[in-house]
């Protein structure tokens, strides 16, 4: 017999049920990955507070050639001074150096990556005579620098693990969490249109579990991603301007706001990439890239604090958002033509008149309609599994995997609502029945005057559940008023 001691099995029993879930989701190269901090995006100095592939280019941000004069790598941002800029060794940072240039020197665009040299002066800045001097580098000269940052970035979370992270705690199918995962990753500009991605919610699932997941998504994102920020931020004295790279617009969903992201495609506050997760209504739900129906028994939500996801979710947020997966012009033809006969095949196959394909309507042919959205889910798709190349076959997966499922599950169910409410008016508390049941029932029952209608043993089949859960099921629509028993085991809907 072999003794194990009391204080080393304390220790065995306590590493495991400490085992830290952010170790299992992660590869392991941010050992601060975990780390929880309250500062928003761009207030983040130290340690913890920045991504791995940020604390690299702060090793790399400033060195010192011989004497007085010194060499920085980073990214601009514009200040109040035309001559001046801020370069910072990320472009989600906006603390570094100062640069000057002299008057017949046109400074880089803002957000280019950029490297200066030049010696340290002190100066006070144009338009500002009552700010004391700042410390700033006079550039001598200065170049535009390839974007091989991107060799310093190590692939964040992969889609399956990120998805993980943010819905340990929801109840929900494996594809609508994966879309919501890959909002976080956005997608970028093309073809003159912002990038971004949105998914639209129909939910014949209970308003207030809907609306306590968006709150739980909206509450993991610091303010500024949110969209809500200072136009300019005060720098030792300096105003910069804030970066409007990505923000996640989560909630409600005004019918202005969805034409001018999903139809218009250009955001009015100037972002780069705008992500929507909104609870639409009859209105506004055909216009997202991907229509959402969330069933009453496939959710649920069980809310936890989100501020503990915040800082994680955050640095692979951004890390996401520095790849720009690159896509052909002959990919774009090929998965718009894969797009339209698809779109074609469900108009037929569910008889849904040709206006069904007009902008903005359910299917929505036009390039700007579905077909972007499958592009844009296809980047998005190669944010999450760090691809930097997109091929037709991408395309054609995210439309085959992605949006045409739910397409067709967003039609059937709204169909079904549709049908039920104009049989039952719209008060019928839908949302409390089991939607494989409706479903079901609806096919079975023919509507026959003195037909008895199916029997539990066929609606549970036909349902796709067990004949214990379809009885219970039953019982309370039939208790509720929805449907009736003509026979015992018989069931019809009223």
């Amino acid at each position: 017999m072999i003794l194990i001691p009391v204080f080393q099995l304390r220790l065995r029993v306590m590493k495991t049920s400490s085992e830290d879930f952010f170790k299992r989701h992660s590869l392991g190269h941010d050992r601060l990955a975990d780390a929880v901090a309250p500062s928003d995006v761009f207030d983040r100095q130290f340690g913890a507070q920045l991504a791995a592939w940020e604390i690299k280019q702060h090793q790399n941000f400033k060195s010192r050639f011989s004497g007085t004069k010194y060499q920085i790598q980073g990214f601009v941002h514009l200040t109040q001074d035309t001559r001046m800029i801020l370069i910072t060794p990320s472009p989600w940072l906006l603390e570094g150096e100062f640069a000057l240039f002299s008057s017949d020197t046109e400074p880089p665009p803002d957000g280019s990556f950029v490297e200066i040299s030049g010696r340290f002066v002190t100066t006070r800045p144009a338009g500002t005579p009552k700010s004391p001097d700042i410390r700033v580098l006079y550039v001598d000269e200065h170049s535009t620098l390839p974007e091989d940052y991107l060799d310093n970035i190590e692939p964040p979370m992969n889609l399956r693990n990120f998805s993980a992270l943010l819905f340990e705690n929801v109840g929900m199918a494996e594809a609508s969490k994966r879309v919501f995962a890959r909002l976080f990753m956005s997608s970028p500009p093309l073809q003159d249109n912002v990038g971004g991605l949105s998914a639209g919610i129909q939910a014949i699932a209970s308003n207030s579990q809907v609306k306590r997941l968006l709150s739980f998504i909206r509450g993991i994102l610091p303010p500024t991603l949110r969209g809500r920020w200072n136009a300019k931020h005060n720098v030792r004295g300096i105003s910069v301007l804030t970066p409007r790279m990505w923000r996640l617009s989560i909630g409600q969903l005004r019918r202005q706001t969805a034409e001018a992201l999903c139809l218009k495609r250009f955001d009015p506050r100037g972002f780069r990439e705008v992500s929507l997760g909104v609870l639409t209504d009859s209105t506004t739900s055909s216009l997202p890239d991907i229509p959402l129906a969330l069933a009453h028994e496939d959710f649920w939500v069980e809310m936890k604090n989100p501020a503990h996801l915040q800082l994680p979710v955050l640095k692979s947020s951004i890390t996401y958002q520095m790849l720009f997966p690159k896509i052909s012009q002959r990919t774009i033809d090929a998965g718009t033509k894969y797009v339209l006969a698809g779109l074609e095949d469900l108009k037929e196959s569910f008889a849904l008149d040709d206006a069904s394909l007009a902008r903005g309507h359910l299917l929505d042919a036009d390039i700007k309609g579905r077909p972007l959205s499958t592009i844009r889910l296809a980047q998005s798709s190669a944010r999450g599994w760090w691809n930097d190349k997109i091929t037709a076959k991408d395309v054609k997966r995210s439309w085959s995997h992605i949006l045409e499922p739910a397409l067709k599950e967003f039609i059937e169910l709204t169909e079904l609502q549709n049908g039920l409410d104009a049989a039952w008016g719209k008060d019928r508390p839908i949302h409390k029945f089991n939607t494989k049941i409706l479903r079901a029932l609806r096919k079975l029952d023919t509507g026959k005057k003195g037909d008895l209608g199916p029997t539990l043993e066929e609606i549970a089949a036909e349902a796709g559940v067990e004949r214990h859960v379809a009885a219970r099921e039953l019982l309370a629509m039939k208790d509720s008023g929805a449907l009736y028993e003509p026979r015992n085991g018989h069931y019809r809907l009223v």
